[in-house]
């Protein structure tokens, strides 16, 4: 990957940092502030590994980040830390960071309980008999389409997590709400993986456009066997993808 080092707009490298007497840093708007690095370190890798830039089991060294964006290991330690919060990073002692992986068993148990959950939150959704609650998730496709038109795939993985979040948020129930947050981290790994199994970013819009329409069809039948249909499309190849994966390096 090409480097890039992170460089104010300005294009001139960051000056001494002023501190703050308790400690904080200043911005003072030509300067980058500590928490600044440390974001901006976390945004580009986030997209990186979402995109598919980075794959699965990839090693992440301090050295070679440090380098890439031209700071020193702090910003590039917090960055890794956030990213094992998130699920997409994992730290192993002695040995430093890699892509975040998941096993099979795991895929293969995160498939099967959003097929049990999704038709429950299509029924939970359509029970509240108001189309007007549709609106959101036509917004959501209406920004996949973009991403799709401009081969983004790391806003795809994110937009695509977030359609299917905001259908469990629309179903109007926190236990099914928290459930779904509870399996966010495994989830987003399987979600990552879905470049490998679309034939493209329009794909990827078309199947969701296939399971809103049938939730706007208000045909409860209809919109549940969309939802497990969406599910299941990916995983036989969800699993062939897992069962080729090498093991990390």
């Amino acid at each position: 990957m090409a480097h890039q080092r992170l460089l104010p707009r300005s294009g001139r490298m960051p000056g001494r940092v002023r501190l703050r007497t308790g400690g904080g840093a200043v911005n003072d708007g030509s300067r980058i502030t500590f928490a600044g690095l440390g974001g901006e370190v976390t945004d580009r890798l986030r997209e990186d590994i979402l995109a598919g830039r980075y794959k699965d089991g990839d090693h992440l060294t301090e050295r070679d980040l440090a380098e890439r964006f031209g700071l020193s290991r702090g910003p590039i330690r917090d960055a890794l830390r956030q990213l094992q919060g998130e699920g997409l990073v994992q730290l192993i002692p002695r040995r430093g960071a890699r892509v975040a992986t998941l096993s099979k068993i795991d895929a293969a148990q995160v498939i099967e309980i959003r097929q049990a959950l999704e038709p429950v939150a299509v029924r939970f959704l359509l029970a509240h008999g108001d189309p007007g609650r549709l609106a959101a998730l036509n917004d959501i496709l209406r920004q996949m389409q973009k991403a799709a038109e401009d081969n983004d795939w790391a806003a795809l993985v994110t937009i695509d997590m977030d359609f299917h979040e905001t259908v469990y948020r629309l179903a109007g129930s926190p236990l099914l709400m928290r459930t779904w947050e509870s399996l966010r981290v495994p989830l987003l790994q399987t979600f990552r993986m879905h470049r490998q199994f679309y034939e493209s970013g329009a794909h990827v819009y078309q199947t969701h456009r296939h399971f809103f329409d049938a939730l706007a069809s208000g045909d409860l039948s209809r919109a549940e066997q969309a939802a497990r249909e969406h599910v299941v499309d990916l995983r036989d190849d969800l699993l062939e993808h897992l069962d080729h994966h090498a093991e990390p390096r």
